[in-house]
């Protein structure tokens, strides 16, 4: 509305001023003219009354003249007075009015250049990310209903931003999360969004082809790439980058049917491959393991039918040998359901407070035997702060059962075994060292994996000591059920020292 608009009211008000003002002047100028004509012309008339009154002349007619003649004079010298005082007032009135018209002007500058700056510092501010602006809105015209618009839009500027960070901390959040590398790119091939998955691949890549550039993508990557940006289509590559097997698909970004870029994602398959191999080696494993005794059953058992045996000692013998295979097929079974178990921690622990000196003395005793057949010494240190622990017995026994029997069988006569047990913090540690020929070095990284023996040719060359290969796979899966950890360090002529820790609490 009219009244609404600044200008509008500025120049209202300034034409009612002019006008008060002009009209005030005049009407001032008007009386002090019409009071001086007055009293020139109460004066003149005196005049010429004491003129007639004076006058020696008879003749009426000339004198009538005379003073008509006067009279004119007088209005000429007064309307010439008057034009020069008009003229006065209109110079004076059109200076008054040209300041009148500068102080408009800055009055009016003044009053929109303020409102405007503050506008400008806000909307700089604005720009600087800072969106809780407020403007005065002091008056409801223009420069009002502008501030009022103006802290509007920042409002919804500063709701905007706000989803736009959670979205994109969410989006960062979830990229962040993910195991798989993921990278976005324009159309330059320029990185815009990437995870520490996805720039730890990069960085491989580069060291891989020896490229000094790592502000862009390498060689091979950029192939890929332009090939997805090139045929508009996803497609799938494979790459072997560091000795890891990598399995990149790269997607292009389409937005309302116009082609932005491209997104990759990378995924190590690395342990995916490992796992399908191992897969075979463990059906592989099995299968070789329990031929053998099916085997050496079915002949002695054929042997036995066929009447190959005259005597009840031979008979007994390989009745003993089918005895021993049964046995071995059996242990062999049910150590893959305990590790099927473990594995996938639907193994129940009788966890309760055992002691400790008690329980490791009970088993070595059941060694006693053996230690004395093979010339073999077992030294048992226990501190006095280690006492009671928290553990499943059975499952703990057969931990310690596996490594002893595993360092009798690696050590040679007149050697010596040593059990110390060590508390560690919150932790209590077992350690047993041997002074057997050693592990070697290239053995030690698999030496907990399924089916894995170190010593494949002492095994072929004694049976009595062969074992399935799953014993201290077994024995690892045990030991982490407890929450604890197992390491072993060898050295080939020197010796072998396992050391496993179980939590206090």
């Amino acid at each position: 509305m009219f009244w609404r608009n600044r200008i509008g009211k500025y120049s209202v008000c300034f034409i009612v001023l002019f006008i008060i003002i002009y009209s005030l002047f005049a009407l001032m100028i008007f009386s002090i003219q019409k009071n001086q004509i007055i009293d020139e012309m109460k004066q003149e008339l005196l005049m010429m009354t004491d003129e007639v009154i004076g006058s020696s002349v008879s003749d009426p007619d000339q004198l009538e003249y005379s003073a008509i003649a006067r009279i004119e004079q007088l209005a000429h010298d007064q309307a010439v007075v008057m034009r020069s005082s008009f003229n006065r007032f209109l110079i004076f009135s059109s200076l008054l009015f040209c300041l009148l018209i500068g102080l408009f002007g800055v009055f009016i500058s003044k009053r929109l250049s303020i409102p405007l700056a503050q506008m400008r510092k806000s909307t700089r501010k604005i720009i600087a990310g800072q969106y809780d602006i407020k403007l005065p809105m002091a008056s409801t015209d223009e420069i009002g209903q502008l501030a009022m618009s103006f802290n509007r839009m920042s409002r919804q500027l500063a709701n905007q931003m706000t989803t736009l960070l959670q979205e994109k901390e969410i989006l960062f959040s979830i990229i962040g999360s993910m195991k798989d590398g993921v990278m976005t790119m324009n159309l330059d091939g320029e990185i815009i969004i990437s995870n520490q998955e996805a720039e730890m691949f990069i960085d491989h890549f580069h060291y891989e082809k020896g490229s000094s550039n790592t502000n862009q993508l390498p060689t091979d990557f950029e192939q890929f790439f332009q090939s997805v940006i090139n045929q508009a289509t996803t497609q799938n590559f494979e790459i072997k980058i560091q000795g890891r097997d990598w399995d990149i698909v790269i997607t292009p970004l389409h937005r309302n049917e116009k082609l932005q870029g491209a997104v990759a994602i990378m995924r190590d398959v690395t342990e995916a491959r490992q796992l399908d191999q191992l897969r075979e080696t463990f059906i592989a494993n099995v299968s070789h393991e329990l031929r053998t005794p099916i085997s050496l059953m079915q002949g002695y058992s054929e042997a036995i039918i066929d009447g190959v045996t005259e005597t009840v000692a031979d008979q007994r013998e390989l009745a003993q040998v089918i005895h021993d295979e049964s046995e071995r097929m059996g242990r062999l079974v049910n150590e893959l359901l305990d590790l099927t178990r473990l594995k996938s921690g639907h193994l129940d622990l009788n966890v309760e407070l055992h002691s400790v000196a008690d329980f490791v003395n009970k088993i070595a005793h059941k060694f006693d035997n053996r230690l004395a057949k093979n010339k073999l010494s077992l030294k048992i240190n226990i501190p006095d702060d280690v006492d009671q622990l928290l553990f499943d017995y059975d499952r703990l026994e057969q931990v310690l059962t596996n490594l002893i029997d595993n360092a009798i069988k690696h050590t040679l006569e007149k050697g010596e075994l040593i059990l110390q047990i060590s508390r560690e913090d919150d932790d209590v540690q077992f350690e047993l060292t041997d002074s057997g020929q050693g592990i070697p070095t290239e053995d030690l990284p698999f030496i907990f994996e399924r089916f894995y023996m170190a010593d494949k040719s002492r095994a072929k060359t004694e049976r009595s000591k062969q074992g399935t290969g799953l014993g201290l796979a077994i024995v690892k899966q045990i030991i982490e059920a407890h929450k604890g950890s197992i390491i072993v360090q060898s050295k080939l002529g020197v010796g072998t020292t396992f050391k496993f820790t179980l939590p206090l609490n």
